[in-house]
């Protein structure tokens, strides 16, 4: 695995993925608050802006201890954050990481997470060699399971872990 020594920034037709800062706690908070995006995700929600701010901040310790790449969905056309994405769980010794993502609802079923799952996985077989990477949805996330299908990750395991299911790609490097 080739884990990045500086935070790589990525971009495709309309989102640019950067890193986090502390700039951006209010949005994080917004996000990360949200009850429509939480209802199928079980998390330690935010209750505060601090809160956002420890948030960002274990993202920024994670990343230099090569187990996470948060990365940050922003626009490009007006440079507001929508969504995030992210590799944790990052494994070197067995090129494995799991994929995570949240999107803002005003800003679904428009093509953005796709477009940023394209990005993020592309930059995961070319880059960082991954051979595996799993998905943990919740079993009535139509939406994200109908993306991970999309993106030819199958159901590896309909055995419910807190009511998930976990999805895996597994990625042939040439």
């Amino acid at each position: 695995m080739n884990y990045p020594t500086t935070f790589p920034e990525l971009s495709s037709e309309r989102l640019q993925l950067r890193q986090l800062s502390f700039t951006d706690k209010r949005t994080i908070f917004k996000l990360r608050s949200s009850k429509e995006i939480n209802k199928l995700i079980t998390r330690n929600i935010p209750k505060n802006l601090n809160d956002a701010d420890s948030f960002i901040q274990t993202c920024l310790d994670e990343f230099d201890k090569g187990n996470r790449i948060f990365w940050a969905m922003q626009l490009k056309e007006t440079n507001q954050i929508i969504g995030t994405i992210v590799y944790h769980n990052i494994n070197a010794e067995n090129n494995y990481a799991e994929i995570g993502y949240e999107l803002n609802p005003d800003f679904q079923n428009e093509g953005f997470m796709s477009e940023a799952m394209n990005t993020v996985l592309e930059y995961g077989k070319s880059i960082l060699k991954l051979k595996t990477v799993e998905a943990f949805t919740h079993k009535n996330n139509t939406a994200s399971i109908t993306l991970l299908k999309k993106h030819q990750f199958i159901l590896d395991d309909d055995d419910l872990f807190d009511d998930n299911t976990i999805f895996r790609l597994d990625i042939h490097q040439e």
